[in-house]
């Protein structure tokens, strides 16, 4: 996952469920001050208001939460496939075919292979 401001620094899921615990605590703070409210409206003799209340204090903070944490899992799952397709691509792009009809065959029937760069500067044989 990539970073919110800087998007070649990682981001990860743990950092993104203790994002979603801290927004959850407030969601249930939020909750609780409207259930104090409601039992503030119960003493006062205003049930219907109540009622409504304590559903509206249940029902939209869980309802936030919940849509905010499937926006995170979907988030999280859309850059694990993002990751796992880039590292489909290295592989799949990686050796390219040998044309065997313009390649010099060595005596067993393959390919000849060319030194890798980083073997050092290449000699001349002692043979010739």
């Amino acid at each position: 996952m990539r970073g919110q401001w800087d998007n070649e620094q990682p981001t990860s899921p743990t950092l993104m469920r203790s994002a979603l615990a801290l927004i959850g605590g407030f969601l249930a703070l939020t909750a609780v001050i409207l259930m104090v409210i409601a039992a503030g409206n119960i003493f006062a003799g205003n049930y219907v208001a109540a009622a409504m209340q304590i559903a509206a204090g249940i029902a939209f903070p869980f309802a936030m939460w919940m849509g905010l944490k499937m926006l995170a899992d979907i988030l999280t799952v859309l850059n694990r496939s993002h990751d796992r397709l880039e590292a489909l691509e290295e592989r799949l792009a990686g050796p390219t075919t040998v044309d065997i009809e313009t390649t010099p065959l060595t005596p067993a029937g393959g390919p000849v292979e060319s030194p890798a760069a980083d073997d050092g500067p290449a000699y001349p044989d002692a043979e010739t």
